[in-house]
């Protein structure tokens, strides 16, 4: 079991590898993080990466969890060898990818059901096609019905702007029945979401009311945000576990994998801990890089949520600030009493 030496009380049961398997997609999104193209690993590296990663999950005594992703991990030309080696090796598997086929769907469930197939959409038609592409709703639409139709448990993630913010409980009705879980991430401003603007403080207050009262008659509605904690620790309800399951999990029960075999704390920023063609997870994990982002910003050190939320660090530092030293900028934990008077 990984503990966190800083943080007394904060341990970690599952160790997620966010494997960006390549960067190669279909669509043009316009808050992509990252269009570079990179050189991906071949079959025997990747295969050497598995064999590694578990290596370092039965070390530690943590259960592992890959997530695959890219661009689209499909597109990866060894995609089914590397996931039929996590079926036959029996580690949960999720999959961040596009809309697939039913042939494919099928075939997926013919190696191993992945724990979930999580696919994006940016609010209702309009706007979405607008992110995404023109058609792009129909189609991630089409794919969630025929995935309920054959076995398929699905999720739907949206990036949160100021320009789709009144778009999110709209668009959790419109998946009624669809899907199993909505969540969202704020947006990170590294990119192409350079160009995007993020809610001010007081407008994403005011959404996380609005959708956390929506949730109530919704159940679609999931939350993923490690500053949905204030409200919960405001109203004495219990804590959830956060982004990563232990708040923010940077570098500590999750790293990200590049295509190129760049390992990183967070993919949502420039995070670097490593290269996983030099050096081994276990090499990389207690390098001084990883220990800083583990210990995550120094703001929030004396916060009682801390074991739970933490902040984004992404957010933070796509605001300009340093993510090792501020304070998310939408933490409203010290005005607590002031902003969730009467909610």
């Amino acid at each position: 079991m990984l503990r966190d030496h800083w943080w007394r009380g904060r341990k970690a049961r599952v160790f997620t590898l966010q494997w960006h398997l390549t960067n190669t997609c279909p669509y043009r999104c316009r808050h992509c993080y990252d269009r570079e193209r990179r050189e991906e690993l071949s079959l025997p590296e990747a295969l050497k990466v598995l064999g590694d990663y578990r290596r370092f999950c039965a070390r530690h005594r943590v259960n592992p969890h890959v997530s695959l992703t890219g661009g689209d991990p499909l597109c990866y030309p060894h995609f089914w060898e590397i996931y039929e080696a996590l079926a036959a090796q029996g580690i949960p598997v999720s999959i961040l990818g596009n809309p697939i086929p039913p042939a494919t769907i099928r075939r997926l469930l013919e190696n191993a059901a992945p724990l979930y197939y999580q696919v994006s959409l940016e609010g209702l038609a309009a706007h979405n096609d607008a992110v995404r592409g023109v058609g792009h709703f129909h189609e991630v639409k089409k794919f969630l019905a025929a995935a309920k139709d054959i076995g398929l448990c699905t999720h739907v993630m949206l990036t949160l702007t100021r320009d789709n913010l009144d778009q999110v409980i709209p668009l959790g009705e419109a998946l009624q029945g669809l899907t199993r879980r909505l969540t969202f991430n704020r947006l990170s401003r590294t990119g192409e979401g350079r160009a995007l603007i993020l809610p001010t403080k007081s407008e994403y207050i005011d959404f996380l009311k609005r959708y956390l009262s929506a949730r109530r008659e919704n159940s679609v509605l999931g939350i993923k945000d490690n500053l949905i904690n204030i409200i919960r620790h405001h109203y004495g309800r219990r804590l959830f576990p956060g982004c990563t399951g232990v708040g923010c999990g940077a570098a500590f029960s999750f790293v990200a994998l590049l295509p190129d075999g760049q390992v990183h704390a967070c993919r949502k920023f420039d995070s670097p801990i490593g290269d996983i063609r030099k050096d081994s997870f276990k090499t990389i994990y207690r390098s001084d890089r990883a220990k800083s982002y583990r210990m995550g910003s120094a703001a929030c050190r004396a916060c009682p949520l801390r074991r739970s939320c933490g902040g984004c660090l992404a957010v933070t530092r796509s605001e300009g600030l340093d993510p090792l030293a501020a304070r998310d900028p939408h933490c409203f934990f010290e005005e607590r009493q002031r902003v969730l008077s009467g909610f």
